[in-house]
């Protein structure tokens, strides 16, 4: 194996773990709170409106 390759190899897991913690950054953001209680309550939802 050449040194190109495990820069690459290690470029790209950085990309991977900046990309993993801008997600979880995301998800966290309270801007989104609202919208995900509202998502986990979709299930309950369901059975209140089956006859």
């Amino acid at each position: 194996m050449s040194a190109l390759w495990g820069h690459l190899t290690g470029v790209l897991i950085v990309l991977m773990m900046l990309t993993f913690i801008g997600i979880w950054v995301w998800v966290w953001n309270d801007r989104h709170a609202q919208k995900f209680e509202a998502l986990a309550r979709l299930p309950m939802q369901d059975e209140e409106q089956q006859p």
